[in-house]
């Protein structure tokens, strides 16, 4: 009996608890290959004291793959995260991840993806089936949004692409520069921004099309993983933004001027 009581006490000193428990909800997770910060090392440490100063008790982790951020959100649900917005789209995300709020830079809540090839190519939208396109990953319910956007309007359709995917947006415009693919889509505000710093970029490529508006990432929570009052916490932090805010200097990282509460009019 007592050996017995003693094997119980010790499984339950030894064996984590992870349902419900703090360490199931302690992570704020981030995936956006799209976005025109790239050193995920600097905004973790950001992010990190942005979390402490403000009285969060959670760890910022951002993903540079697509592969490892799925696989995480899989096996232990974190508390907040800032994700594609197609990502709610698939495997009954939505009925999980709650956003709560939206990015805005320049005014808007979308930005567009440009379908781009080298300066000197033939190469026509009729003709990129034959062809390698880079960009980021995107899921099933990514492509969909891929397919309304910009696919669908130049006699495309996504399952008959062939793709190879870069783990950052700019990768997929340097692989066309390179000529290691002959085409890639990209963020339009990254084409701009690279070209900002190295003009000669702009020229070895050329557009062949531009996407409709496509939705920014958005921030979400974890239905039932975080309480009400830390939620509240977080948007109230957040608003405050720019305006002498904690999370000032995530936000000028992350070029986001302010945000918007979904639904909100």
């Amino acid at each position: 009996m007592l050996m017995a009581a003693l094997l119980t006490l010790l499984l339950q000193v030894c064996v984590p608890l992870r349902s419900g428990s703090a360490t199931s909800a302690s992570y704020f997770l981030y995936f956006n290959p799209d976005s025109i910060h790239n050193n995920l090392s600097g905004l973790k440490e950001a992010m990190d004291s942005f979390l402490s100063a403000s009285g969060f008790a959670v760890t910022f982790q951002p993903f540079a793959r697509f592969q490892d951020f799925d696989r995480e959100v899989r096996n232990e649900p974190p508390a907040f995260l800032f994700l594609p917005e197609w990502y709610l789209h698939q495997d009954g995300n939505d009925k999980r991840f709650k956003p709560f709020l939206i990015p805005v830079r320049q005014g808007a809540i979308t930005y567009r993806k440009v379908l781009l090839v080298a300066a000197d190519s033939t190469l026509t939208t009729d003709k990129l089936a034959a062809t390698t396109i880079a960009m980021t990953p995107v899921g099933q319910a990514g492509l969909a949004v891929l397919d309304d956007a910009i696919f669908k309007r130049i006699g495309l359709r996504g399952k008959e692409l062939n793709f190879i995917t870069t783990a950052k947006d700019s990768d997929a415009l340097f692989a066309l520069a390179l000529r290691q693919v002959k085409a890639a889509l990209v963020s339009q505000d990254n084409l701009e921004h690279v070209g900002n710093i190295n003009p000669r970029i702009l020229k070895t490529v050329k557009t062949l099309a531009v996407s409709d508006p496509i939705p920014l990432p958005v921030l979400c929570y974890v239905d039932g993983a975080v309480p009400a009052g830390e939620i509240d916490k977080m948007r109230k932090v957040l608003l405050a933004g720019k305006e002498g805010g904690k999370a000032a200097r995530v936000m000028e990282m992350l070029q986001i001027d302010t945000w918007r509460i979904p639904n909100a009019e």
